[in-house]
């Protein structure tokens, strides 16, 4: 297939350091093209070229191994994932009474959130559940399990439980 010149630009070369792969969030370095305001590997236009975004060095999620395999598995690329800002209101003790999530909509840290991901299903899914279905998969070697908020006299963060679940943070983020 020809691709007229007016809507292409070929022969571009990045010496790495610039883009990553959109899928996999690997580095790319070497010859690229531009279509349609979209970047492309490869000296000239391919149908199985791979396309390639500008790096975001101020992502915090970019460099971490879980945020690239979600990636791979769920199609959305680091470069789109953000980490949500969490302001809250604690009382004398410390204890945290409220939270805002990013859009400064007030979330109560208690009552519990519980999430639940089957670990051998593809692509990646969290669901929030109630007590009685996380209590019923707990211990079950097929679901990682987490909660956030206050439980068992327990506070829990979003960081936290997103070490047991990895991509938590970007199921409530969305």
């Amino acid at each position: 297939m020809r691709v007229p010149k007016n809507i292409i630009q070929t022969g571009k070369y990045t010496s790495g350091n610039e883009f990553v792969e959109e899928k996999t969030n690997k580095p790319y370095q070497g010859y690229y093209y531009e279509l349609n305001g979209s970047l492309y590997t490869g000296k000239e236009y391919s149908i199985d070229a791979i396309k390639i975004i500008k790096k975001q060095d101020q992502n915090q999620l970019y460099n971490s191994s879980n945020t690239a395999m979600f990636s791979l598995v769920s199609g959305i690329t680091s470069q789109q994932l953000s980490t949500p800002s969490i302001n809250s209101i604690s009382d004398s003790r410390g204890d945290t009474l409220l939270s805002t999530n990013r859009r400064n909509v007030p979330v109560a840290t208690s009552p519990p959130k519980f999430y639940v991901q089957k670990i051998n299903v593809n692509p990646i899914i969290i669901k929030e559940v109630d007590e009685k279905s996380y209590i019923s998969v707990r211990g079950n070697p097929l679901y990682k399990t987490t909660y956030t908020g206050i439980y068992n006299n327990i506070n829990q963060t979003i960081e936290q439980a997103e070490k047991q679940i990895p991509g938590l943070t970007a199921f409530l983020s969305a």
